[in-house]
This record gives structure tokens, sequence and C-alpha cells, in this order.
């Protein structure tokens, strides 16, 4: 059975920062906070959990740290890095549109786009005909024969048990909401498991060989979020369809960047493995602005 390469990439792509700590270090780190301290103060990682997520980090050539006195270290991004800005513009973008109520001060409220002079909208568009990437434009290729081992792709690459932490008085929730979207193992795959048209819960323990009661948990928590929605389609028994809302939907976008980066950074040649349905070429994604279609660069964006 072929490996489907495309859940590879987004298996190695969230196996370096596809976990909930990894993911607020990322966002520190781009809105400036570079020293231990601060990082602890913001995220609210334990001392030693920030350790091992920075030497994660920095392993895998995401930060690098650098000495900026005596005895003092700050961390900064590497190329492999700076190249996430684009996930990052994406995340901010999910997050203020629909994790309003859970979004601190310290999550810009706009950003502006110097080159064009116009407010920042993100758009994961497809590099050759450069039209807006939809869920229903991507064909994955063997996706009926080798769906098991996509999962199994997924499943061996991030092994970690996500935990969720609850909010911690003067700790930072910006991005939070996605962190723990993503951060958690078995909600990431319910997530993708729903992209590929899994709907009913035997299906999605029968894929994801996921235990029942870690199931209902997981697809009451999506449901109570809004990302996905269930709908009876049998009465004797009572049996529901779950499907992603738009909210859920949106999270595409984010996903296929992660897997982008991953393609570019750990995975080359993944890109192959998937095709834009519209223009017919292999599904390459660049982010751009919406006001100019250049691709957003951190010197060039202010908050606004």
């Amino acid at each position: 059975m072929q490996r489907l390469v495309i859940n590879a990439a987004i298996a190695a792509g969230l196996d370096v920062i596809g976990d909930r700590w990894s993911l607020l270090i990322l966002r520190d780190v781009f809105l400036g906070r570079r020293t231990f301290n601060t990082l602890q103060q913001h995220t609210g990682a334990g001392r030693a959990t920030l350790t091992r997520r920075l030497n994660q980090l920095i392993a895998n050539d995401v930060l690098y740290r650098r000495a900026y006195s005596t005895n003092r270290f700050e961390y900064q991004f590497t190329n492999k890095g700076l190249a996430l800005f684009d996930t990052s513009l994406l995340a901010w973008q999910w997050e203020t549109e629909w994790a309003k109520d859970a979004a601190e001060p310290t999550l810009p409220p706009a950003l502006q786009h110097t080159p064009c002079a116009k407010p920042l909208n993100p758009v994961a568009i497809c590099r050759h005909c450069l039209a807006a990437i939809r869920h229903t434009d991507i064909t994955w290729r063997h996706a009926t024969s080798a769906l098991d081992a996509q999962f199994t792709a997924i499943k061996s690459a991030n092994r970690q048990r996500r935990i969720k932490v609850n909010k911690l008085a003067g700790r930072d929730s910006a991005l939070a909401h996605i962190a723990d979207l993503i951060g958690d193992r078995w909600t990431l795959l319910i997530l993708i498991a729903s992209l590929f048209g899994i709907r009913q819960h035997d299906d999605y323990v029968r894929q994801l060989g996921i235990a029942t009661n870690i199931l209902a948990e997981r697809l009451k928590m999506l449901t109570e979020n809004n990302v996905l929605v269930k709908q009876p389609y049998q009465s004797h028994p009572l049996r529901y369809l779950y499907q992603l809302t738009d909210k859920g939907l949106s999270l595409l976008p984010f996903l296929m960047a992660v897997r982008q980066w991953a393609a570019d950074w750990s995975a080359p040649g993944s890109a192959s493995e998937l095709t834009h349905t519209p223009c017919g070429h292999q599904l390459v994604v660049d982010v751009v602005c919406s006001g100019c279609r250049q691709k957003p660069r951190q010197a060039n964006i202010r908050f606004g």
C-alpha cells in the first residue's frame, strides 16, 4: 500500500511545531519576546517544559540561541524558522476571525501591509493559477486505497501525549485556541479525518484507532466549539454524522501552509501528491496579501 505523502509532510511539520507549547513559543518570538524568562512569563510553561521545547526547536533548526551579553541569551529564528511567518499570519487571521472572545489585547487586532498601505488579510493561494485554496479543489492521489497509511504517518510522528492546559491568570492566551486544536494529537487527527471525508463515529474509530471514550470527548469539544456540527442520520439507534463547519473548514489554509513549509524544509518531493484541480497542477501553496498579492514579510508588517 502506497503511503500518501501529504500526511507524511503534515506529520513532519507538526512533529516540529504541532505542540501547544511550541506554537506559543513561536508566537512570542514573532512578537519580539526572546528571552527565556519572557517566554516563560507569556506562555505559562514550566521551566522544564519550556527548556525541552526550546531545545527541540533548536535541534530542528527553527530557532538558535544568541548571546547578547555575558551569560545572557535570547532565541532567534533561523531561515527555516522565519519561513513559518506565513503559518503564523494564517493562525493570527483564524484566531481573530473565530476566537474573538478568547483573544487577549496582546494579539494585534489588525495588521498593516506597508507596501500597499492596506490592512493585511493573508490568503493561501495556488502558486500556478493564483486562486485561493479551497478544500473542494484539492485532490489527494490514492486517497481511498492509502487512507490507513495516511493516518498512520501522522500518528507515528506525533506520539507525544498532548495535554490541554487551562488558562492561567497573568498568562497570554493569544493564539491559544488554535494551539489547543492542532496541539492535541487526537483533535488534530479528527480534523484531518474530517477533511478527508470521514463523517461517522465508527469510521473515526476504524481509521484513527482511537478509543471510543476519547473520541466522544473530542467530538463533544469540537461540536461545542462549533468546529464540527452533528446531524442525525439514523433514529433506531440514534446515530450522527459529523460535518466540518465554516470555522472548521477555515483551518485548511493553515494546515496546507504547514504542509508546504514541511515540504520545502523537511520532506522534499511531497508536494507532488496533491493536485489543485482547477488548474491541474501539483499543489504548491503561497501566502499573499489579499490587497497587493505580494508575499508578506515580517519587516513589512505593522500592528495597527
